[in-house]
């Protein structure tokens, strides 16, 4: 991959990044629109039993995945050459390890009380797993920047998933048709992503042995992140429906599906970086001018989004699913503020993987998933669902932005990001706690809320003047792109 120096690799990278941002906005919404829909029309148990299915198959993804992506965009990227050779590689090795993970699936289905017909049920929607290969050639999307195709897809599946759902609504089927309509939206887009990212793979494609090898040896430390991460990002639904119920299940599940809407966003614009990071690892100084960056947009913006969503949440719950799911108002409350940490260690993982550092990626996440399981165990028995958003917020806080201040080769990655989210973080709680003191309806609660912190932004230097500039400009790029 040839890095043009300069203003042209800030105008590629600033262009396939808001491309990617107006694509994951507009799959967002019909994301949304999406959950909207199938939360009114399930109610909150169907909707539980729903979650439950995916989340219980979540805890297998990084099976079927094995981190090969992280590590073919690093390795294509310098070696442009062999793109054809890698992936090819790649995909055969994940074609085993996606049977392996159904049958894994399957067999421990039992284990976690889905027997009998929700055992054939959840079957059916571990088959997305075997679609899995047909979404490894999308790297090369990343690597050649070309990420608008992989946004415009992305709308695709999620419009084609509204139009399903809407369908499924108005004749009122059961969950079994639900699973399959999303089966077919997971072929649908696997479909999409090998016919066009294989434009620009070469013909000449290769099993190589050795590769094999050491992709799955470097792949291995990513693959365990993923599996432990998943632990402390499903765990929690799995145990609701064990300890408590499906009910409960779907209230808190209502709650995490807006929180982790807008976990989108930063995936879409490291996905822009990551091949570049990549590249400039070796030069030091623009290594670090481009993770500065990130961390303070990423910060800023995340402590925005717990600012409008921990004030407004009552409103924005019952403008969602109606007032039968008031219940996922505190608990969309409490979820929203993990996503500073999903956003910092979004920097953090890229950034590691740049420096040939994933072997240590298992650190937090393993630390992050026992702490996970620990909280959940003592808090679901005595506050249900709000314990369980609890242990959510301590465990990702803990394992991404304080666990690794511990090792000496992460201690000045975190530092640099804890630079921009300790300000950052406070004056969110502090323009949270200034509108609780305040009598007046919500919505002007959170307006106030969200001038205080745009106020502390401004004179803390967060966010700076050309920032609103340059933000434009991404847009105006972004829409010229998809136009």
């Amino acid at each position: 991959m040839q890095i043009e120096a300069g203003r042209d690799l800030g105008t590629r990278i600033s262009k396939n990044a808001g491309a990617i941002l107006v694509g994951r906005g507009v799959a967002m919404f019909f994301s949304l629109a999406a959950g909207i829909v199938l939360a009114r029309y399930l109610g909150s148990e169907r909707l539980g039993l729903f979650s439950s299915i995916y989340a219980f198959l979540a805890l297998f993804n990084w099976l079927a995945t094995f981190g090969f992506e992280p590590i073919l965009i690093r390795d294509i990227a310098k070696e442009r050459k062999s793109a054809g050779n890698l992936i090819h590689t790649s995909v055969v090795m994940s074609c085993y390890l996606c049977v392996g993970t159904l049958l894994a699936a399957l067999a421990l289905a039992p284990f976690a009380g889905y027997d009998g017909k929700l055992r054939a049920l959840l079957g059916v929607a571990a088959l997305e797993f075997l679609v899995i290969p047909l979404r490894v050639p999308g790297v090369i999307f990343q690597i050649d920047m070309r990420q608008w195709y992989g946004a415009l897809i992305n709308v695709v599946r999620q419009a084609i998933w509204f139009v399903a759902v809407v369908v499924l609504a108005l004749e009122k089927l059961s969950v079994p048709y639900v699973v399959f309509a999303r089966l077919l939206c997971a072929i649908i887009e696997a479909i999409l992503i090998w016919t066009y990212s294989n434009r620009w793979v070469s013909a000449d494609r290769r099993y190589v042995r050795e590769r094999a090898r050491t992709l799955l040896a470097q792949a291995f430390p990513i693959a365990f992140t993923s599996f432990v991460a998943t632990i402390y990002l499903r765990i929690d639904q799995v145990m609701l429906h064990k300890m408590a119920s499906d009910a409960v299940l779907g209230y808190y599940s209502a709650a995490v599906k807006v929180s982790e809407l807008f976990e989108l966003f930063p995936a879409a614009l490291m996905s822009a970086v990551a091949p570049v990071l990549a590249v400039i690892e070796s030069k030091p100084r623009e290594f670090k001018t481009y993770i500065d960056g990130s961390f303070r947009a990423f910060m800023v913006l995340s402590a925005l989004l717990c600012v409008c969503m921990s004030t407004g949440a009552t409103i924005i719950v019952r403008l969602f699913y109606g007032t039968q799911f008031a219940s996922a108002a505190p608990l969309l409350s409490i979820l929203i503020w993990s996503e500073v940490p999903v956003f910092f260690a979004t920097v953090v993982l890229n950034a590691m993987v740049a420096r040939n550092l994933q072997r240590m990626l298992p650190w937090p996440t393993a630390v992050g998933a026992a702490l996970n399981i620990v909280l959940n165990l003592t808090l679901i028995p005595k506050y249900s669902a709000t314990g369980a958003a609890w242990a959510t917020l301590i465990s990702y806080t803990a394992a991404w932005m304080v666990f690794l201040l511990l090792f000496r080769s992460t201690r000045s990655l975190i530092t640099q990001g804890l630079r921009y989210a300790i300000p950052t973080v406070f004056g969110a709680l502090a323009s949270v706690w200034a509108v609780t003191k305040i009598t007046m309806p919500i919505p002007a609660k959170s307006i106030f809320a969200v001038s205080i912190f745009a106020f502390v932004m401004f004179a803390t230097q967060m966010v700076r003047a050309g920032d609103i500039s340059e933000a434009r400009a991404l847009l105006a790029r972004a829409l010229r792109s998809v136009t």
